[in-house]
């Protein structure tokens, strides 16, 4: 009996022990012959070694033969974007180091142009603005409910609602139903068989769950008019994307029911800013080179532009389209988690937004890692030595789904 490593494994080898994912769920029997498809699933559950027949019994890992002075240099920029972190945490510790082992393994060229400093100053200064005292006072005009945004959200808070239900709904949509029947078929799920219908789709995955990842999708489809100067579309939806994926994986990792509720809500944390420079392109230009210019956290320095930051303004959104509390509370409490009502799924989305600004996967405009909430950590009772396969499984679900989500 021998270990290898996942990334030498090749299809037609034996196992010689049963491979089980985090959780213990069975993957693979022993004595099954390995297929590419069986490889591709090991991946997306975290599985980094398993046991072969006939291998000689050597452990293999990875080359690793990069430069040193290329990993110098990306331990350095990365020590930058922690600069805001407390480093000597053992969580953002083990953050850090696997934030500067993924980047210099992966390279994400943004798409997103930068903002010129020295030309973005509006000549109206948008400082002291109390946003949110406008916002309460409905001054300010926030898109309304689309009516497939409405019906679901109908369909998920009722609990006699059926499969058919929410199948009739989705197909309203036939951008919709072919996305979702696309990421249900995906690595993402790992189905052995195809999935033709969305209301098979429900039966297997769960009536909440496909609704909420179907509400999630239409909410962030609704804002995508970025305009270029500010940020690129592409670039918020994979940090978004990314987020969801960590969030939902934490959430199994925690052993807490319906994931995909942590999915949405990863997807949607940062949705306050996509209103911000949809709706408010100058005051976000105006914030965006405050805060580069200053080294500002991002969210601090909406606070002290606009009264308020992202999150409040997502709030007043959720709440005028009645969308479910938990996601409301999940998004709106994502910096300050042991605020919410349900704290622990809040410190998840918060962990998953630290885990992806540490990654580099795409941006919703900030710079730099948020700091980690100390008392939300400890009351969580997760282990640093998780986060190793957390990020495992999100890159290949990241891969998976990634060009699916071209909205």
């Amino acid at each position: 009996m021998g270990i290898i490593h996942i990334n030498k494994l090749k299809p037609g080898m034996v196992l010689d022990e049963a491979v089980k994912d985090i959780s213990g769920r069975l993957l693979l029997k022993k004595g099954k012959n390995i297929q590419s498809a069986h490889i591709r699933i090991f991946k997306i559950w975290g599985v980094t070694e398993v046991n072969i027949r006939g291998n000689n019994g050597s452990k293999n890992t990875s080359d690793g033969n990069l430069d040193p002075d290329k990993i110098a240099k990306i331990k350095d920029n990365t020590q930058n974007l922690f600069r805001h972190a407390d480093l000597e945490h053992p969580a953002l510790k083990e953050i850090f180091r696997i934030s500067v082992e993924f980047r210099s393994q992966y390279s994400f060229p943004e798409k997103e142009k930068q903002v010129d400093l020295a030309t973005t100053e509006s000549k109206q200064d948008t400082g002291n603005h109390n946003f949110l005292q406008e916002l309460n006072q409905g001054n300010i005009t926030l898109p309304e409910v689309p009516s497939i945004v409405f019906e679901l959200n109908e369909v998920i808070a009722n609990p006699l609602s059926s499969a058919e239900d929410i199948a009739q709904v989705v197909h309203r949509s036939p951008s919709l139903t072919a996305l979702l029947l696309k990421i249900v078929n995906s690595p993402f799920y790992g189905f052995p068989s195809k999935i033709d219908k969305i209301s098979l789709a429900v039966t297997l995955i769960g009536t909440r769950e496909i609704s909420g990842l179907a509400l999630g999708i239409s909410v962030i489809s609704l804002f995508n008019n970025i305009p270029k100067e500010i940020l690129s579309m592409h670039s918020f939806l994979r940090h978004s994307l990314a987020c969801g994926i960590i969030s939902r994986i934490l959430a199994a990792h925690k052993g807490l029911p319906q994931t995909e509720q942590l999915f949405v809500s990863g997807l949607l944390h940062d949705l306050g800013r996509l209103i911000l420079y949809s709706y408010f392109p100058e005051e976000s230009l105006n914030i965006l080179s405050r805060a580069r210019s200053t080294n500002m956290l991002l969210y601090l320095q909406e606070n002290d532009s606009l009264g308020c930051n992202h999150t409040h303004i997502v709030k007043q959104l959720l709440q005028q389209w009645k969308l479910p509390m938990v996601l409301e509370n999940n998004v709106f409490f994502h910096h300050d988690p042991c605020e919410a009502p349900q704290p622990v799924p809040a410190i998840l989305v918060h962990l998953a937004d630290i885990m992806t600004n540490g990654l580099g996967i795409g941006t919703s405009g900030e710079r730099f890692v948020p700091p980690l909430d100390n008392k939300a950590w400890d009351s969580l009772g997760l282990s640093p030595s998780c986060f190793d396969i957390v990020v495992k499984q999100a890159t290949h679900q990241f891969f998976a789904l990634e060009s699916m989500l071209e909205i």
